[in-house]
């Protein structure tokens, strides 16, 4: 147990270093959008800006799933959002090949969101990826609709169905009934290149722990289909729970629009937060100083500040008294974003005028959560 605990957190430490050079790779690519740009290189730049966005999320999943307990749910996020913008991160591999790749959203599939919002992400990665990969002409079509499982199993929950499909060599029965084991991979796999044959299997899995089910079928005009089913939660409904977890109190709810403060002193956490604020359609400008941070609210009015509680010059306890000078906790709400290990107490915090502590790494369902807490406080 303490060899796998100590595996856990050398992962976990290698995933949060990865979070700085792809902070770095993020920033680069922002200041080649800056120059002069035709559109395809600006399309091209935007796939590789989400790109380094998806490794980013992937890489935070993976810093909350090796430590100790149950990986907590991912923020709230909008199934075809996610499932949009993974599809356009394989249209160029495909365009490369003379395929057609294309993404039908049908009845019922665009109010439905998932707290797996990472799972989702890498399943679909790897369906396409494996699509793209081995079919030879035609294309790859994605349908992402929703329904209500009106079952004796699922009771009226909704529920979405993901399908890829290609016009692939497609796969016999036999061999599709050996293709989720570990270690095994296809006829046409085999013969087209080097694999590991962990891809389809590592699939399934992520799919069980979103409660849903992985399916291959053959079309009729032959190549694959694979199908994912899963429990999603519809607006204003309790997120579904997945496998080992507990079901979510929160309903889902879109946040509002909303403009906030982001202080600390360094870039790289300051383009990580303001990148997590984006994802959830939230605005921020960014201070590197307390004495900015005061000068920015002294001329502009924000839904919430976000404050680095070690700074140098004046910490983020001394900002916070600053700002509560001139604006009130309903005015101006405040979050103290702080290291796991930082010894500043509750007491002190709520003395200060915090309303709200996050830890770092941060958790993107725990960025969330705060945000709702922001709204509720400003609607009292």
């Amino acid at each position: 147990m303490a060899d796998r605990d100590e595996d856990g957190v050398k992962l976990a430490l290698l995933a949060h270093d990865l979070r700085t050079p792809l902070a770095a790779m993020r920033l680069t690519a922002e200041l080649i959008g800056k120059g002069p740009l035709n559109g395809t290189q600006s399309e091209q730049l935007s796939i590789l800006i989400r790109s380094i966005d998806a490794l980013t999320q992937m890489t935070g999943d993976l810093v909350a799933e090796a430590g100790p307990g149950t990986a907590p749910e991912g923020a709230p996020s909008r199934v075809d959002v996610v499932v949009g913008e993974v599809t356009d991160l394989f249209q160029i591999a495909a365009n490369a090949k003379g395929l057609t790749l294309e993404l039908q959203v049908g009845e019922g599939g665009r109010d439905l969101w998932t707290g797996k919002s990472a799972a989702l992400r890498r399943v679909l990665t790897t369906l396409l990826d494996n699509a793209v990969k081995y079919t030879a002409t035609g294309g790859v079509h994605v349908e992402l609709t929703g329904y209500e499982a009106g079952d004796a199993e699922h009771g009226d929950a909704a529920r979405a169905r993901l399908s890829v499909t290609d016009s692939g060599p497609g796969i016999d029965p036999e061999e599709g009934a050996r293709l989720f084991r570990p270690f095994v991979r296809g006829r046409h796999g085999r013969e087209t290149g080097a694999g590991s044959g962990l891809g389809l299997w590592g699939t399934e899995l992520l799919v069980e722990d979103m409660n849903g089910h992985l399916t291959l079928e053959r079309p009729e005009r032959g190549g694959s289909r694979f199908v994912v089913d899963f429990p999603v939660a519809r607006e204003g409904e309790a997120l579904p729970a997945s496998s080992g977890s507990t079901p979510a109190e929160q309903p889902v709810s879109a946040l509002p629009p909303m403009h906030v403060l982001v202080v600390d002193d360094n870039e790289t956490n300051c383009r990580l937060l303001s990148a997590l604020l984006e994802s959830f359609g939230i605005t921020a400008d960014v201070a590197r100083s307390g004495e900015q941070a005061i000068a920015l609210a002294e001329k502009g009015r924000y839904d919430a500040a976000l404050l680095d509680l070690h700074m140098p010059e004046m910490s983020g306890v001394e900002t916070a008294e600053q700002l509560r000078v001139f604006r009130s906790e309903r005015e101006l709400p405040l979050i103290a974003v702080t290291a796991a290990l930082e010894s500043a107490g509750d007491h002190r915090l709520e003395e200060a005028g915090f309303q709200h502590m996050l830890t770092k790494p941060l958790s993107p369902a725990d960025l969330y959560a705060a945000m709702q807490l922001v709204h509720r406080l400003k609607r009292q």
